[in-house]
Protein backbone atom coordinates (compact mmCIF):
# COMPACT_ATOMS: atom_id res chain seq x y z
CA UNK A 1 0.00 0.00 0.00
CA UNK A 2 3.33 2.30 0.37
CA UNK A 3 4.15 2.24 -2.87
CA UNK A 4 4.19 5.69 -4.16
CA UNK A 5 0.96 6.52 -6.53
CA UNK A 6 3.47 7.09 -9.76
CA UNK A 7 5.41 4.06 -9.30
CA UNK A 8 3.02 1.67 -9.92
CA UNK A 9 -0.21 1.03 -12.32
CA UNK A 10 -2.87 0.35 -10.05
CA UNK A 11 -4.64 3.18 -8.42
CA UNK A 12 -4.39 3.36 -4.43
CA UNK A 13 -7.82 3.16 -4.20
CA UNK A 14 -8.24 -0.04 -5.93
CA UNK A 15 -5.29 -1.29 -3.67
CA UNK A 16 -6.82 -0.60 -0.39
CA UNK A 17 -9.86 -2.83 -1.47
CA UNK A 18 -7.74 -5.87 -2.46
CA UNK A 19 -6.02 -5.81 0.79
CA UNK A 20 -8.88 -6.35 2.49
CA UNK A 21 -8.85 -9.81 1.03
CA UNK A 22 -7.44 -12.53 1.55
CA UNK A 23 -4.06 -12.77 0.50
CA UNK A 24 -1.38 -16.18 0.69
CA UNK A 25 2.13 -15.39 3.21
CA UNK A 26 4.95 -17.74 3.81
CA UNK A 27 7.61 -17.17 6.33
CA UNK A 28 10.71 -17.94 5.27
CA UNK A 29 14.06 -18.92 7.35
CA UNK A 30 16.36 -15.80 6.44
CA UNK A 31 19.33 -13.58 7.74
CA UNK A 32 17.74 -11.71 10.47
CA UNK A 33 16.95 -12.45 13.81
CA UNK A 34 13.15 -12.62 12.51
CA UNK A 35 12.19 -14.94 9.93
CA UNK A 36 11.68 -13.05 6.16
CA UNK A 37 8.07 -13.28 4.57
CA UNK A 38 6.96 -13.52 0.90
CA UNK A 39 3.26 -12.39 0.27
CA UNK A 40 1.13 -12.55 -2.82
CA UNK A 41 -1.96 -11.39 -4.02
CA UNK A 42 -3.27 -11.77 -7.32
CA UNK A 43 0.05 -10.66 -10.17
CA UNK A 44 1.68 -8.76 -6.98
CA UNK A 45 4.21 -10.32 -5.07
CA UNK A 46 6.14 -8.79 -1.86
CA UNK A 47 9.45 -10.45 -0.77
CA UNK A 48 11.17 -9.19 2.02
CA UNK A 49 14.71 -9.61 3.38
CA UNK A 50 16.40 -8.83 6.64
CA UNK A 51 20.06 -8.18 7.37
CA UNK A 52 21.90 -7.77 10.13
CA UNK A 53 19.91 -4.32 10.55
CA UNK A 54 16.26 -4.77 10.95
CA UNK A 55 15.76 -1.34 10.40
CA UNK A 56 17.26 -1.53 6.64
CA UNK A 57 14.88 -4.40 5.62
CA UNK A 58 15.15 -4.71 2.06
CA UNK A 59 11.57 -5.42 -0.35
CA UNK A 60 11.39 -7.14 -3.51
CA UNK A 61 8.25 -6.30 -4.70
CA UNK A 62 6.74 -7.88 -8.56
CA UNK A 63 3.97 -5.29 -9.45
CA UNK A 64 3.04 -4.28 -12.95
CA UNK A 65 5.38 -1.47 -12.75
CA UNK A 66 5.83 -0.78 -16.74
CA UNK A 67 2.41 0.24 -18.91
CA UNK A 68 2.50 -1.44 -21.87
CA UNK A 69 0.43 0.44 -23.67
CA UNK A 70 1.81 1.11 -26.97
CA UNK A 71 5.01 0.03 -26.27
CA UNK A 72 7.03 -2.30 -28.94
CA UNK A 73 7.10 -6.10 -28.33
CA UNK A 74 10.33 -7.15 -26.95
CA UNK A 75 11.70 -10.99 -27.81
CA UNK A 76 12.63 -11.60 -24.41
CA UNK A 77 9.87 -9.80 -22.27
CA UNK A 78 7.06 -11.51 -20.79
CA UNK A 79 3.23 -11.02 -22.38
CA UNK A 80 1.58 -7.76 -19.94
CA UNK A 81 -0.88 -8.43 -17.82
CA UNK A 82 -4.18 -6.78 -18.18
CA UNK A 83 -4.96 -4.21 -15.61
CA UNK A 84 -8.54 -4.19 -13.65
CA UNK A 85 -7.95 -0.33 -12.39
CA UNK A 86 -6.26 2.90 -13.65
CA UNK A 87 -5.53 4.46 -16.80
CA UNK A 88 -3.08 2.29 -18.33
CA UNK A 89 -4.60 -0.99 -19.79
CA UNK A 90 -1.64 -3.60 -19.70
CA UNK A 91 1.25 -3.67 -17.96
CA UNK A 92 4.56 -5.38 -17.38
CA UNK A 93 5.30 -7.43 -14.24
CA UNK A 94 8.73 -6.21 -13.34
CA UNK A 95 10.70 -6.63 -9.92
CA UNK A 96 12.16 -3.51 -7.82
CA UNK A 97 13.90 -3.31 -5.22
CA UNK A 98 12.62 -0.76 -2.38
CA UNK A 99 13.75 0.17 1.52
CA UNK A 100 11.06 2.39 3.22
CA UNK A 101 12.47 5.25 5.22
CA UNK A 102 11.66 6.95 8.56
CA UNK A 103 9.23 8.78 6.86
CA UNK A 104 7.74 5.62 5.96
CA UNK A 105 7.74 6.03 2.22
CA UNK A 106 9.08 3.15 -0.05
CA UNK A 107 12.03 4.25 -1.46
CA UNK A 108 13.19 2.85 -5.37
CA UNK A 109 16.71 1.62 -4.66
CA UNK A 110 16.83 -1.01 -7.83
CA UNK A 111 19.68 0.10 -9.27
CA UNK A 112 22.07 0.55 -6.21
CA UNK A 113 21.33 -3.47 -5.11
CA UNK A 114 19.75 -5.69 -7.96
CA UNK A 115 22.58 -6.39 -10.45
CA UNK A 116 21.68 -6.30 -14.31
CA UNK A 117 20.53 -9.46 -16.40
CA UNK A 118 23.87 -11.37 -17.25
CA UNK A 119 24.97 -10.64 -20.45
CA UNK A 120 25.06 -12.49 -23.54
CA UNK A 121 27.16 -12.72 -26.17
CA UNK A 122 25.77 -11.99 -29.75
CA UNK A 123 26.59 -15.46 -31.20
CA UNK A 124 24.60 -17.07 -28.01
CA UNK A 125 21.92 -14.62 -28.51
CA UNK A 126 21.68 -16.05 -32.22
CA UNK A 127 21.61 -19.73 -31.10
CA UNK A 128 18.85 -19.19 -28.32
CA UNK A 129 16.95 -17.15 -31.73
CA UNK A 130 17.29 -20.14 -33.23
CA UNK A 131 15.91 -22.50 -31.39
CA UNK A 132 13.44 -20.17 -30.16
CA UNK A 133 14.65 -19.65 -26.65
CA UNK A 134 13.17 -17.02 -24.25
CA UNK A 135 15.53 -15.36 -21.00
CA UNK A 136 13.41 -15.81 -18.27
CA UNK A 137 13.90 -14.96 -14.14
CA UNK A 138 13.05 -17.56 -12.47
CA UNK A 139 11.66 -15.97 -8.87
CA UNK A 140 9.88 -19.54 -7.50
CA UNK A 141 12.40 -20.32 -5.15
CA UNK A 142 12.20 -17.31 -3.48
CA UNK A 143 9.53 -19.37 -0.95
CA UNK A 144 12.12 -21.58 0.36
CA UNK A 145 15.37 -19.84 0.28
CA UNK A 146 17.50 -16.20 -1.22
CA UNK A 147 18.01 -16.69 -4.49
CA UNK A 148 16.23 -16.43 -8.22
CA UNK A 149 17.54 -18.15 -11.23
CA UNK A 150 17.84 -16.79 -14.86
CA UNK A 151 17.99 -19.41 -17.52
CA UNK A 152 17.03 -19.78 -21.23
CA UNK A 153 13.34 -21.57 -21.93
CA UNK A 154 13.48 -23.93 -24.77
CA UNK A 155 10.35 -25.33 -26.44
CA UNK A 156 9.41 -28.97 -25.51
CA UNK A 157 9.91 -30.32 -28.71
CA UNK A 158 13.13 -32.18 -28.73
CA UNK A 159 16.21 -30.07 -29.18
CA UNK A 160 19.92 -30.56 -29.42
CA UNK A 161 21.42 -29.81 -25.73
CA UNK A 162 23.15 -26.74 -25.55
CA UNK A 163 26.36 -25.93 -23.70
CA UNK A 164 25.05 -25.01 -20.37
CA UNK A 165 21.78 -27.69 -19.92
CA UNK A 166 20.63 -28.00 -16.85
CA UNK A 167 17.52 -29.98 -15.62
CA UNK A 168 14.88 -32.25 -17.68
CA UNK A 169 13.02 -29.58 -19.28
CA UNK A 170 15.04 -28.17 -22.21
CA UNK A 171 16.72 -25.25 -20.14
CA UNK A 172 20.13 -23.29 -20.09
CA UNK A 173 21.84 -21.58 -17.21
CA UNK A 174 22.69 -17.85 -17.37
CA UNK A 175 23.33 -17.16 -13.57
CA UNK A 176 21.48 -17.12 -10.19
CA UNK A 177 20.71 -13.75 -8.25
CA UNK A 178 21.44 -14.05 -4.68
CA UNK A 179 20.56 -11.79 -1.49
CA UNK A 180 24.11 -12.19 0.65
CA UNK A 181 22.68 -9.77 3.50
CA UNK A 182 23.32 -6.25 2.06
CA UNK A 183 22.03 -6.56 -2.02
CA UNK A 184 21.86 -8.86 -4.79
CA UNK A 185 24.60 -10.63 -6.15
CA UNK A 186 24.84 -12.34 -9.62
CA UNK A 187 26.80 -16.29 -9.41
CA UNK A 188 27.42 -18.70 -11.74
CA UNK A 189 26.66 -21.53 -8.69
CA UNK A 190 24.78 -21.65 -5.16
CA UNK A 191 24.57 -24.36 -2.74
CA UNK A 192 21.42 -26.44 -2.21
CA UNK A 193 20.97 -24.58 0.59
CA UNK A 194 20.22 -21.74 -1.09
CA UNK A 195 18.46 -23.69 -3.88
CA UNK A 196 16.54 -25.72 -2.26
CA UNK A 197 13.85 -28.22 -4.15
CA UNK A 198 10.59 -28.21 -4.11
CA UNK A 199 8.68 -30.80 -1.74
CA UNK A 200 7.49 -33.91 -3.00
CA UNK A 201 5.05 -36.44 -1.69
CA UNK A 202 6.32 -38.98 0.53
CA UNK A 203 7.56 -41.74 -1.21
CA UNK A 204 9.11 -39.96 -3.86
CA UNK A 205 12.50 -38.92 -4.88
CA UNK A 206 14.27 -36.15 -3.26
CA UNK A 207 14.68 -33.34 -5.65
CA UNK A 208 12.79 -35.51 -8.31
CA UNK A 209 9.80 -33.22 -9.09
CA UNK A 210 9.31 -30.06 -11.13
CA UNK A 211 11.68 -28.05 -11.79
CA UNK A 212 14.21 -30.13 -9.53
CA UNK A 213 14.60 -33.16 -11.88
CA UNK A 214 17.47 -34.04 -14.39
CA UNK A 215 21.48 -33.19 -13.56
CA UNK A 216 22.16 -29.32 -12.34
CA UNK A 217 26.22 -28.96 -12.75
CA UNK A 218 25.20 -25.23 -10.92
CA UNK A 219 23.92 -26.59 -7.59
CA UNK A 220 26.38 -27.80 -5.71
CA UNK A 221 26.48 -29.98 -2.27
CA UNK A 222 28.47 -28.22 -0.28
CA UNK A 223 28.53 -25.17 1.78
CA UNK A 224 30.56 -23.16 -0.92
CA UNK A 225 29.32 -21.02 -3.52
CA UNK A 226 31.57 -19.98 -6.71
CA UNK A 227 30.33 -15.88 -7.20
CA UNK A 228 32.39 -15.72 -10.73
CA UNK A 229 29.37 -15.42 -13.76
CA UNK A 230 30.14 -16.96 -17.08
CA UNK A 231 28.08 -16.28 -20.19
CA UNK A 232 26.81 -19.20 -22.17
Amino acid sequence: MALPEQDIHLPRGWREREVRQKAWFKAVAGMGQRPDFIGRLGDIWVRSFEGADASTTTYLVSAPFDCADGALPNENTAEPVRLAAGSCGQAYVRQRVYQVGSDGVPQNITAKLMPAAPSIAEADRARHRAREGKVILDHSKLQYGPAMRWFVQYPESPQKTGPHSFSDWNREHLAFVVWNGTGFELRDTVTRAQWPCDPVAPGDKPCGGFPDSGPDAYVLAGPAANSAVSSP
